[in-house]
């Protein structure tokens, strides 16, 4: 069991040690009246967000973890994902897109121009 899968069944990295932070978004509609107080309502359901961070990934790992979200290569924007959640204390599937994807070239060849691997790689999945 991975601790990120697709409904389809590949495998994210696992996130670097002390990531993978989890935050839970209440969407309001909202804003303050002439007196300053709050007025607004919750808008649908909390929404489930995971910042993944991974110190290097191998070339193959970085191309495999942009694939899923890359149209081009057969990947969708919106996924099913199965994670763990914590309001319920366990994995659940939820429909996630994700975020801007960054990494850091590291070890570029100087003939091939490729880098050895990626470093810094950042990625962010939020609830639909």
């Amino acid at each position: 069991m991975a601790w990120i899968e697709t409904a389809g069944g590949l495998a994210l990295p696992a996130p670097a040690l002390g990531s993978g932070k989890i935050t839970v978004s209440t969407l309001v509609d909202g804003g303050r009246n002439a007196n300053g107080s709050f007025i607004g309502s919750v808008v649908g359901d909390d929404k489930l967000k995971i910042e993944m961070n991974f110190s290097a990934l191998r070339p193959d790992e970085m191309q495999r973890l942009l694939s899923v979200f890359d149209r081009r290569q057969g990947g969708r924007f919106v996924q099913r994902f199965r994670v763990f959640d914590p309001r319920v204390n366990d994995f659940v599937w939820l429909d996630m897109y994700v975020g801007d994807r960054s990494g850091t070239p590291y070890l570029v060849d100087p003939v091939s121009l490729r880098p050895a691997f990626w470093k810094d790689v950042q990625a962010n999945l939020v609830e639909v």
